[in-house]
């Protein structure tokens, strides 16, 4: 079911891709915006009356000590993915950086709960394939905004099908019980989206105070996304650098 699931938003993707007009320099491609304004309008309906308040609760109970350990554990969950984007980009350096990473990390930052990597002057960066078909060549396709899944498009869509693929965590099995695989990936899911809700609830407030915050959205996303295939290189995504990072929703 999973990977029929995959398999359909790829080809919705790829279609998307091959009818979307292109964009003019310095454009946005955004066809489907009557489409897009109403999933986020949607999305911030979610928003307001069942994610941030979740996100709310959770900060109430859960001191910042826990939170910030499940952050980073979550986060080194993603170095075998960052490490397979890091080749085939051809960045060696950034590999051997995240490699390293990973391995403090596990073993003296004891499987993550600490970045232990980054006082041993490893700072982290963040790779995913979606980074990889833009450093190829691949064109972005039309910006979308997706229920639940917020801002995106084609080419991330692939990419993050892709990411799953490349993650080893896919593929591992917990006592062989399907049941058991399902409510640990769901569990860490639901951390991960809660610890991310929570860091940027300021970052979101700001942007929803935008007089037009679905354009500021569609501008940040594609912003970010060119500066995170540049390496951070694109110099017009400091002007929105105080808005959401919306990668850290993904976990």
């Amino acid at each position: 079911m999973k990977h029929a699931a995959s398999a359909a938003l790829a080809s919705l993707a790829l279609t998307a891709c091959a009818t979307a007009p292109a964009p003019g320099p310095g454009e946005i491609a955004d066809p489907y915006e009557g489409f897009n304004r109403q999933m986020f309008a949607l999305n911030n309906g979610v928003d307001k009356y069942a994610l941030r308040p979740a996100a709310m609760a959770y900060k109430t109970v859960t001191p910042a000590f826990a939170r910030d350990r499940a952050s980073d554990f979550l986060d080194n969950l993603g170095g075998p993915v960052i490490f397979a984007n890091d080749l085939l980009q051809a960045e060696p350096s950034r590999a051997g950086t995240t490699a390293a990473r990973f391995t403090l990390n596990t073993t003296v930052g004891l499987l993550g709960l600490w970045d232990a990597a980054e006082h041993f002057g490893f700072d982290d960066h963040s790779e995913d394939f979606g980074q990889t078909l833009g450093v190829w060549g691949v064109e972005s396709g039309p910006f979308l905004v997706l229920p639940l899944l917020g801002p995106t498009t084609p080419r991330d869509l692939i990419g993050t099908g892709i990411d799953r693929a490349l993650d080893p965590l896919t593929w591992v099995q917990i006592d062989n019980d399907d049941d058991t695989d399902v409510a640990v990936r769901a569990g860490m899911g639901l951390i991960g989206g809660l610890n991310a809700r929570v860091r940027l609830d300021e970052q979101i407030e700001t942007l929803n105070s935008q007089p037009e915050p679905y354009v500021a959205l569609r501008r940040i996303y594609s912003s970010q996304r060119q500066a995170a295939i540049a390496n951070g290189k694109v110099n017009e995504a400091d002007a929105y650098e105080d808005l959401p990072d919306f990668d850290e929703f993904e976990e």
